[in-house]
């Protein structure tokens, strides 16, 4: 399995587009869809997708974790950073198809961070000897 993250990022007035494809284990249930990976500071990274919300778990040093849910907003703390509120704008999930995307702000008490763009695609990878016959 492979999941693809795009992640367009604005702050102020300076945008920063980020693309990143990892290895990835997916397991479904009938309230759930689990997805597993390693991210580039190969950190062990939790996506939890149900019909409401995503739960994205990342285990580092500081365990970070952050709900997007349109309907409230949560929060999460980010080492060095403190704690930082969630507002999540849009969330479409289609995980029949591999996909979700997330619209979102974070702010720090009045202030905005910044605003966020998230895609994430996850699909089989063809067997190179499927491919060839």
């Amino acid at each position: 399995m492979k999941i693809t993250i795009r992640n367009r990022v604005k702050i102020d007035q300076q945008e920063e587009l980020i693309k990143e494809t990892y290895n990835a284990q997916i397991k479904q249930s009938a309230q759930h869809t689990l997805i597993m990976y390693k991210n580039g500071e190969n950190e062990k990274v939790l996506l939890k997708i149900n019909d409401a919300e995503v739960t994205m778990t990342r285990y580092s040093t500081q365990t970070v974790k952050m709900r997007f849910n349109p309907e409230i907003s949560s929060h999460t703390t980010y080492e060095g950073v403190g704690k930082l509120s969630i507002f999540t704008h849009q969330l479409d999930l289609n995980p029949s198809k591999g996909q979700l995307k997330i619209k979102y702000q974070l702010s720090q008490g009045e202030m905005s961070i910044g605003e966020y763009h998230l895609r994430i695609d996850w699909s089989e990878v063809p067997d190179v000897k499927e491919e060839e016959s």
